[in-house]
Order: structure tokens, then sequence, then C-alpha cells
């Protein structure tokens, strides 16, 4: 991974994707606690979750653009 601010930018597009919402649909739970970056079978990842389940992870690709995943990979769904 480069020295770019990966978990702030997924933090920002985060955030855009949650004001596009209706605020009154936004429950407090849905507010990110934990940012890390993580490689998962040689993938660069960053993963936003909080204290109860992962909210979010969010691609790296190789040019540095950050790619939100709809299915997350497979070692992800077992941890806490």
């Amino acid at each position: 991974m480069k020295d770019k601010n990966y978990p702030g930018r997924a933090l920002a597009a985060y955030y855009r994707m949650m004001t596009r919402r209706n605020r009154v649909d936004l429950p407090i739970d849905d507010l990110p606690t934990r940012i890390f970056e993580e490689m998962i079978a040689e993938k660069a990842y960053v993963i936003m979750g909080n204290e109860t389940r992962t909210l979010a992870v969010y691609r790296i690709k190789p040019a540095g653009l950050l790619r939100r995943l709809k299915r997350w990979p497979k070692g992800l769904d077992r941890r806490p």
C-alpha cells in the first residue's frame, strides 16, 4: 500500500454516500468507529465497521482508486 490516506478517503466516500440518503433513515449504528487497511489474498482493502458489524469494504485498486464492494471477500465474513 502506498503512502496515501486510504482510510481517510474511504471515510469521506462513506459519509458522502450517507448524505445521499434521507437523514431520518440513518441510525447511529451506521457510523463507523473503526477503520483499517488490510491485505486479503494479495489485494488491499479498507474495512469500516463499528463494535458489532462491518459497515463497508473498499478495495484499493492498483492505480490508487477506491471502489466500494457490494460483496465482501469470504475471509472477511468470519471476522468480528
